[in-house]
């Protein structure tokens, strides 16, 4: 049976099951469904699982009708035009090919996980898209020369469409590779917890990926989770502070010729904390006396954990164990110093704060890029944090590349790259950026670039967080969003 055979299979099924649908409305996006436990939650459930079917099935439905009357599996609704140029019919074959393309997002799980996916409506426009030029072709009159000038406007909208799903795409394998990174992380540290022995390989191939993104220039994604799955918590933060290093760590004199030892021990630092039970993990107040032994706890074990797997990483015990230390000697759990501290250490830690900082944690909100620099710099003016460490982080810039910042006059844009060499703290609030609109929220008719410290009169007022990312942009730049 064809691809195409069971799909209208299922279609069929679903529809002895509902009434038939209305062909007017619009493709929903298929959501991950939950489990629920009662049995009205239940019942609430399947009414909208019943009811995003439809919806799916009348996509299929309508785009399928009007390309597939030529190999017989689908009856044409309305009359077709006698004749085809060959201009018009090569439109249809791309149309066929764009909703062959468009079809198996409908069942993505990672495209619209909620209703209010600025993604998910970006994919259900383009299907609606490609829906409408496909049914004017249906409507052509028979003249050649009317055809071949209605051509000339459905290519362009067949343009637009597969510029639009191939951005879907990409940020569709993008969530895949972050979704991706912190299932692998959270499964080897669930197993790192159990076994006696463990082959550390998996944790090198994720450790030169991580590496191979920064060099290419990737943005830094602040990935999260939360507390109610342990792991993923370990694994998201790990992740982020990973990337910080991998970015930073090409800077460092000792570190730059073995990068994949450091990234390894900032993917390994937090495994101790999985011996912290998950009400402590999630408490979302200031811990007491005793909370707080078992949370600083986590360094012991963890340094434990790398010694019993890995003997011959003494680095890599060291850097679980030592990494809360601090220059003062305020930390734990020695209470070391100054030039006590190994070098790794001294800059996981100034990674492990700034990681932290920018993401939220059940007792605090995270902080804005810029706000979370400003006191990692400050803990080392303090003496807390070593202060050569830290200002490695100026490398990343208070807005890294990925970041999307408003500017003074009310202007958005993607910082596409961050200024090197100098560290003062000018410098790095003044990044390279690709304006995305104007000053009153409309899409620019081209974006363009423009470089903050080369020119006078422009400057950032903030980044933008996630929740104000998807209402300002998702409309006009759901990638971005």
């Amino acid at each position: 049976m064809s691809d195409t055979q069971g799909l209208l299979s299922k279609i069929a099924a679903l529809r002895q099951r509902l009434e038939r649908p209305s062909t007017t409305s619009a493709v929903a996006t298929m959501a991950a469904p939950t489990v629920p436990t009662r049995p009205a939650e239940r019942l609430t459930q399947l009414e909208a699982d019943v009811d995003r079917g439809a919806q799916h099935s009348r996509l299929l439905d309508y785009s399928l009708r009007q390309i597939n009357e030529a190999d017989g599996t689908v009856e044409a609704e309305r009359v077709w035009p006698q004749r085809l140029t060959l201009r018009s019919r090569q439109l249809l074959e791309r149309g066929r090919e764009l909703v062959a393309r468009l079809r198996p997002l409908c069942d993505e799980p990672l495209l619209g996980r909620d209703d209010t996916d600025p993604l998910a409506a970006k994919f259900r426009q383009t299907v609606a898209m490609a829906d409408v030029a496909l049914r004017t072709i249906q409507t052509f009159p028979d003249a050649p020369s009317v055809q071949l000038r209605l051509c000339e406007g459905l290519e362009g909208v067949f343009d637009d469409v597969a510029s639009r799903l191939e951005s879907i795409l990409a940020a569709v394998q993008q969530r895949k590779r972050d979704t991706d990174w912190v299932g692998r992380l959270a499964d080897l540290l669930h197993v790192l917890t159990t076994e006696e022995r463990m082959d550390i390989k998996p944790f090198l191939f994720l450790a030169e990926e991580i590496l191979a993104e920064a060099r290419e220039g990737a943005p830094l994604r602040f990935l999260a989770a939360g507390t109610d799955q342990p792991e993923s918590f370990v694994a998201a933060h790990s992740l982020v502070v990973a990337q910080v290093i991998a970015r930073i760590v090409a800077h460092d004199s000792e570190l730059r010729g073995r990068p994949l030892e450091a990234i390894l021990a900032g993917l390994l630092h937090d495994a101790g904390m999985l011996r912290v039970p998950g009400d402590i993990l999630s408490h979302p107040g200031p811990l007491d006396d005793d909370q707080r032994r078992v949370v600083e706890s986590h360094t012991r074990h963890g340094g434990d954990m790398m010694q019993r797997l890995w003997p011959a990483a003494a680095w890599l015990s060291d850097a679980a164990l030592g990494h809360h230390e601090r220059i003062d000697g305020t930390g734990y759990p020695d209470g070391l110093r100054d030039a006590q501290i190994p070098a790794l250490n001294r800059l996981l830690a100034v990674c492990d704060v700034y990681a932290a900082l920018c993401v939220s944690r059940p007792y605090r909100a995270g902080q804005e890029t810029r706000t979370a620099l400003t006191d990692t710099l400050l803990l080392a003016e303090q003496g807390s944090l070593d202060r050569t460490q830290a200002e490695r982080l100026l490398t990343l810039s208070f807005y890294p590349v990925g970041s999307v910042v408003e500017l003074v006059d009310g202007s958005l844009a993607l910082v596409v790259a961050t200024p090197q060499g100098r560290r003062d703290l000018n410098h790095p609030a003044r990044p390279v950026l690709l304006l995305l609109t104007d000053a009153h929220g409309r899409r620019l008719p081209a974006p363009r670039h423009l470089d903050l410290g080369q020119v006078e009169g422009h400057g950032i007022v903030r980044a933008l967080p996630a929740a104000d990312r998807r209402r300002l942009l998702g409309r006009i730049y759901p990638e971005a969003a």
